[in-house]
């Protein structure tokens, strides 16, 4: 299949301008896709480090306030009063200190223990399990503040157990706290744009999440998580049931090792990449909008290359159809108009050429049918001459004489055949030959041809057979002209067949043709001059075969003209004829003759 001009400048035009659009589009959003991930995990770690910057800062502020108030006389002093957690008097005595340094601390824990480490008042009903707490009180017993995080049944809380010493002993522990929990996440929400989420061991005991299922998607990465997680922490994407989370689990400063305690802080990937889903809509568009143009600059491309081009190829097809006049009309000053022009002045050429060609033609043509003619009048007369000479009319002969006569009767038949060839050639070259189609039986036609061959073969041994298997055929052609063409083919293959060999005629019907088929066991064509077998008069030679024959010798070369006249003839009648060989191996012309001059006769 031939690929046109145009579209081979659009394969190589449109395509990698479309790659190029589409790589940098993919590039561009691959780049902002992954900035903004990038830019999500920044933010959600300095969020983190804000968040437990924070906590440490709460810290530090119950751990002063706890050493201010157990330093105060009046909060000390009421702990060495005589009495037990037991004692409702004592008891109400100590809360109602607690609930005035309370009420200035605003913290929301604050419990106060004996020496012994009993709880004697407490603000709010959260309960401790012993384990948790127990760090915290001995080691404000042993006169050591201990800062950390406590696990209460409902919420954490940040806590600091504080020593209340007097006269130089420990005489009970403050333990003051802040609540991580819901109040907390939604000012670290506010501050950071994250969801945050509050889990102690495996259960959450606040999150700014709304649906459960966001916060159970964090309870099962948190299950799936490595070990690591509480060292290192886990970055991940969380699916909920609305967003993609980007998700920072962490677990929170001072947690106590048998209950640990973590916090996530999550950005919506959906909603942080509102920005990147508008950009790559545009991008899409963008790339639309590249490919489209790359196309209509193609388009416009190959049509202003092209046109003249194409211009340039009908101009050449209309100079083979010998219409040297078709208009060309390229104007350009660039290359392609520079062959325009020069294909123009080649055309000129070429027509003058041509012109000059078949005026040699012509005058061939006249040349051979006035010498064919001219020719005719000598051989007349030689003939006659000839003839009275044979007949003895012009005296006794001897038999040496009468030898030269032979040889020069058999010298004027020949001369008589070329003459009649030229005559014949000449007539088809001019178009000037008069054919008068008659319906026709083809046996006959076929069984005269092999008797005008064999008579022109005397003493070749080459046996020319005819097989048909439609005998009764009428066909519709010129019978003489016919004939002719059918012995041109036969007295050929014999010409190019060895003494033994055999020419053979075959007739068949095919499709909607006629199919006459001439077979001979010669010495075959070479594949290199069988295209030119037909174009002109041709003389095929080969000299390492011998016969006993003086007419039709053994690969003798003759004037090439019997082909041609076959040709013309056939190509007259509306046939066609080709030739099939192998160097070697023969030789087979097949005739092919429309149907619509062929009429089958069945026997009565």
């Amino acid at each position: 299949m031939r690929i046109s001009l145009r579209a081979k400048i659009l394969l190589f035009t449109v395509p990698p301008l479309i790659a190029l659009a589409v790589a940098t589009i993919w590039i561009v959003n691959r780049t902002i896709s992954t900035e903004v991930h990038q830019n999500i995990e920044d933010e959600l770690k300095r969020a983190s480090t804000l968040f437990e910057d924070l906590l440490a800062t709460r810290s530090g502020h119950l751990a002063v306030n706890g050493m201010v108030i157990v330093q105060d006389p009046r909060f000390f002093s009421v702990l060495t009063l005589p009495g037990s957690p037991r004692d409702p008097e004592f008891r109400a005595t100590v809360a109602g200190v607690a609930n005035a340094f309370n009420s200035i601390t605003e913290t929301d824990l604050f419990e106060v223990f004996d020496s012994r480490g009993r709880s004697i008042t407490k603000t709010g009903h959260e309960e401790w399990a012993e384990q948790a707490l127990a760090p915290f009180i001995s080691s404000a017993l042993a006169g050591s503040q201990r800062a950390g995080l406590l696990a209460g049944s409902e919420h954490n809380y940040q806590v600091a157990a504080t020593p209340v010493v007097a006269g130089g002993r420990v005489v009970g522990v403050l333990l003051l706290g802040d609540q991580v929990g819901s109040e907390l996440a939604e000012g670290l929400k506010r501050t950071t744009r994250s969801e945050v989420t509050f889990l102690t061991g495996k259960v959450i005991t606040a999150s700014t999440l709304e649906h459960p299922q966001e916060r159970d998607s964090i309870l099962e990465a948190l299950r799936a998580s490595d070990p690591k997680v509480a060292t290192e922490g886990m970055l991940s994407e969380i699916r909920g049931s609305d967003h993609v989370y980007v998700t920072l689990i962490r677990q929170l400063p001072q947690s106590d090792p048998t209950t640990p305690q973590f916090y996530a802080l999550q950005r919506s990937l959906d909603v942080e990449t509102a920005f990147l889903r508008s950009m790559q809509s545009r991008l899409v568009e963008l790339g639309a909008l590249a490919a489209f143009m790359a196309l209509l600059a193609g388009l416009l491309i190959s049509e202003r290359i092209t046109s003249p081009v194409r211009r340039l190829v009908r101009g050449a097809e209309e100079m083979e159809r010998g219409n040297y006049d078709f208009p060309i009309d390229v104007a350009d000053k660039d290359e392609i108009g520079y062959l325009a022009s020069r294909f123009q002045e080649m055309r000129q050429r070429l027509r003058a050429y041509v012109t000059s060609l078949e005026e040699v033609a012509r005058l061939k043509t006249e040349f051979i049918s006035v010498a064919s003619h001219e020719l005719r009048t000598p051989m007349s007369v030689i003939r006659g001459y000839h003839e009275l000479f044979v007949g003895d009319m012009l005296g006794p002969v001897t038999a040496l004489q009468r030898e030269a006569l032979e040889a020069i009767g058999k010298s004027v038949t020949m001369l008589n055949r070329i003459a009649d060839n030229a005559t014949r050639f000449a007539q088809i070259e001019g178009d000037r030959l008069d054919l008068r189609p008659t319906a026709q039986p083809l046996a006959g036609l076929i069984r005269r041809s092999m008797e005008r061959a064999q008579a022109e073969a005397t003493g070749r041994k080459v046996q020319v057979i005819a097989r048909s298997a439609y005998e009764d055929l009428i066909v519709r052609v010129d019978p003489a002209r016919f004939t002719e063409a059918l012995t041109n083919l036969v007295t050929n293959g014999i010409r190019f067949t060895p003494d033994g060999g055999s020419v053979e005629i075959k007739s068949r019907i095919d499709a909607e043709n006629l199919v006459i088929d001439v077979a001979d066991t010669g010495i075959g064509i070479p594949e290199e001059r069988q295209k030119d077998l037909f174009g002109r008069p041709l003389m095929l030679r080969n000299s390492q075969n011998h016969h006993s024959s003086t007419t039709l010798e053994f690969n003798s070369a003759g004037l090439g003209l019997g082909l041609s006249i076959a040709q013309g003839i056939v190509q007259m009648h509306g046939g066609t004829i080709e030739v099939r060989s192998v160097e070697g191996s023969g030789s087979v012309f097949t005739i092919r003759l429309p149907m619509a001059d062929v009429a089958e006769r069945r026997a009565a």
